[in-house]
């Protein structure tokens, strides 16, 4: 990283890629206060990771499009308005995103506590 910090696109692609070289499980861990951007960070990682699967492998995209639609569902049931921010939500996600052998992503968990 920089002065500034690590940039979400760029540690979302060396997530994926050590994914690939490795074969271990890689953890990207989104946090900060709230308005701070953990939503759109997310959302960005997921846009990263469908878009280098599909440039890998050529695939269809439904798997990958199921999970980005996926969230505005999931924060329209559990967001409130607050000082800082209008849409916040409510709880923690996890989401455990599954690769198949060739990059392409082959479904997808999203838990919330």
């Amino acid at each position: 990283g920089s002065a500034t910090g690590p940039h979400i696109f760029g540690l979302a692609v060396k997530a994926f890629r050590a994914l690939m070289s490795s074969r271990k499980n890689q953890c990207v861990l989104i946090s900060g206060e709230s308005g701070a951007g953990k939503t759109e960070s997310t959302k960005f990682v997921l846009q990263v990771l469908t878009a280098v699967g599909e440039n890998r492998t050529g695939a269809s995209a439904s798997i990958e499009q199921q999970v980005m639609l996926t969230n505005p569902v999931l924060e329209a049931f559990g967001n409130a308005k607050t000082l800082r921010n209008d849409n916040s939500s409510r709880f923690g996600k996890w989401i455990n995103v599954h690769f198949d052998r060739q990059g392409t992503i082959a479904g997808a968990e999203i838990k919330t506590y």
